[in-house]
């Protein structure tokens, strides 16, 4: 059984446990202080992939609705740093392992997934990928008894990603399992502080109205930016799919609010996206 060791563990996030179970405490605990109550059922959530010291506080936003939840599986969508590549890698079965323990593969959707052409497994891309593993640790914490599918999005091709968000949401409703959806991202990277929240705040609005085709016109218009586009536009189609029929913006911050300076940032959001039931 292969398993996928982690890659950025001790640079990211901390790689002892007791101490990786407090930053992630640490978190939940102030974003729980901070939070509201979010109606309806949670289709999925946008999370940041920096550094926790960076990103951990914004993350916690999103990741703290999840408590309590029951869900078999989450798909997460995850951008590749590593190079552009049509498709998605998709690890077909084994485990991500964290310093909290293992997380398996649902290998019975991904192998079904992997008969698509747009899905294959490039070792090369996924296992130095940091946007994907730095979201477990928060899952594993807030959530049990659950499967991943983790897709390393190479495209940003609109109609591509929406097709691939549509397909993975579909093979889950085929399997009968009830899966949320994770979309990794950060938002503009290393602009002045004004700069960057102006940005974000056109990116945001673009998200908040569900609508794929403003935020392809806001990323391309370069009025704003995203590293994780593909997985926002594939998570979007994917939510709606299943079901999602609106976005709530739980938090916005930068790198300058939470652990750096102010003269290049990076930002983050957390947002939820929401239908109806439980």
């Amino acid at each position: 059984m292969k398993y996928r060791k982690p890659a950025v563990a001790g640079s990211f996030y901390p790689g002892n446990p007791a101490a990786l179970t407090k930053i992630i405490g640490t978190c939940l605990d102030a974003a729980e202080k901070d939070s509201h109550v979010v109606d309806g059922r949670i289709c999925g959530i946008i999370a940041p992939h920096t550094g926790y010291v960076y990103s951990g506080p914004v993350a916690a936003y999103g990741y703290r609705l999840l408590a309590g939840r029951s869900y078999d599986g989450f798909v997460i969508f995850a951008p590749s740093h590593r190079g552009r590549f049509k498709g998605a890698s998709l690890m077909p079965e084994g485990f991500y392992s964290t310093p909290l323990g293992d997380v398996e593969i649902d290998s019975d959707v991904a192998r079904d997934l992997l008969e698509e052409e747009f899905f294959g497994y490039l070792k090369d891309i996924d296992e130095l990928e940091h946007s994907l593993e730095v979201q477990l640790p928060f899952l594993q914490t807030v959530a049990h008894n659950f499967k991943i599918l983790p897709v390393v999005m190479g495209t940003t091709d609109p109609e591509l990603c929406r097709v691939m968000g549509e397909t993975v949401a579909q093979s889950i409703k085929d399997a009968g399992k009830k899966y949320c959806v994770i979309i990794s991202t950060d938002l503009s990277h290393y602009h002045s502080y004004e700069t960057a929240v102006s940005m974000d705040s056109k990116f945001i609005g673009a998200v908040s109205s569900f609508d794929a085709e403003k935020v392809k016109e806001v990323l391309n218009s370069g009025d704003a930016e995203a590293c994780g586009e593909g997985a926002v536009l594939a998570g979007m189609a994917a939510c709606r799919k299943l079901g999602a029929e609106r976005v709530e913006v739980l938090k916005y911050m930068n790198s300058g609010d939470t652990a750096g300076t102010k003269d290049q940032v990076v930002g983050y959001l957390s947002a939820v996206f929401t239908g109806r039931g439980e």
